[in-house]
């Protein structure tokens, strides 16, 4: 039945009325009066609400809408475009503006333009952003938890044990140790040696400032200053908490858990993502600048040629000398132009 005016110029409608105690429906009329009055009327049914305290679904398309009364009963009212008239001429449009938006295209384009220019925005800047601030409020113990899982995983899967001299090991261990006296107290970092096998000469900071440096790099080097630089740019990573960063970055779930409760332990993905994303993952360039800047005030304080670093990068990459298989590079991206800046 079409919507009928009343004689005080109000407007009917018919609906179904559930009273929220039983399943059944009973039909009813609803009449809206210009006064703000809601009268419903139906067999042994006759009640009388404001409008404002009735509880308007939002209209979406031509899917009926509920009313909730304050008594605790609904009205399905099919007769959408009826209840949208008289809600705008209460001054009450509690819904509406939902189905204008989604019956011009021009509105919905330009949500789906803000959608994805958010999620981009997201993903490029707020993720970085709190895995920064969540890698850095981590406590120690979670850092421990962390580098200790990982390096069993990289234990199990990949490394084998080191077969350096121990003569060779000692005297790396004390340029290591003279290192690490320079930086602020607190910090506990480890130099582990192990044959990398199929990532071959290479070197990765863990958490818990555990660096890991393999054979095959030391093998590749010429002199001990190239390896004290490669340590010095996997300090430079350990300092920026990277591996955690891109980790956090690589895993929204975790990084998401991180930033609320400040442990991570308990998020199994990020103690999985981490040798996987040390592995086979490129530090970004931001990073990768980072790491680079601590190794060369490093050298220059320390009077290190910085020519050191650029030499053992150019050699482990196959550039103007022999090529050494290895997988460093692949997970440090722009080497020509890190090079450049390290040449005296």
């Amino acid at each position: 039945m079409a919507p009928t005016s009343t004689p005080e110029g109000g407007t009917d409608v018919n609906a179904r009325y559930y009273n929220g105690r039983t399943s059944g429906a009973t039909a009813v009329r609803l009449s809206f009066g210009h006064c703000g009055r809601v009268t419903l009327t139906g067999a042994a049914q006759s009640a009388s609400y404001k409008l404002e305290d009735l509880d308007i679904s939002t209209r979406i398309g031509d899917t009926p809408r509920l009313i909730g009364l304050p008594d605790g009963g609904k009205c399905e009212v099919s007769d959408n475009d009826t209840i949208d008239r008289v809600l705008k001429k209460q001054a009450a449009n509690r819904g509406s503006w939902l189905h204008t938006l989604e019956s011009h295209y021009l509105f919905v384009m330009f949500a789906v333009v803000v959608t994805i220019a958010a999620s981009t925005m997201t993903f490029k800047y707020g993720l970085p952003w709190l895995a920064e601030r969540s890698a850095h409020a981590l406590p120690q113990s979670v850092d421990r938890s962390l580098g200790k899982g990982t390096l069993d995983i990289l234990d199990r899967s990949l490394f084998s044990p080191t077969t350096l001299e121990p003569a060779i090991q000692a005297r790396l261990d004390r340029r290591f140790a003279e290192m690490i006296t320079t930086l602020p107290a607190g910090r506990d970092y480890r130099l582990l040696f192990r044959t990398g096998n199929s990532i071959g000469a290479n070197a990765l900071a863990l958490p818990a400032g555990i660096i890991v440096m393999t054979d095959e790099l030391v093998a590749a080097s010429e002199n001990d200053d190239e390896l004290v630089a490669i340590l010095a740019h996997e300090i430079g990573h350990l300092e920026h908490r990277h591996s955690i960063r891109m980790a956090m970055q690589s895993s929204a779930v975790a990084l998401i858990l991180a930033a609320i409760s400040g442990d991570v332990v308990s998020s199994s993905s990020l103690l999985v993502a981490l040798p996987t994303v040390l592995i086979h993952s490129s530090y970004s360039q931001e990073f990768e600048s980072e790491a680079d800047d601590y190794a060369w005030h490093y050298l220059v304080d320390n009077s290190i040629p910085t020519g050191s670093f650029a030499s053992i990068l150019t050699r482990i990459s196959g550039e103007g000398g022999d090529s050494v298989v290895s997988q460093y590079l692949s997970s440090h991206p722009g080497t020509h132009e890190r090079v450049q800046r390290f040449i005296q």
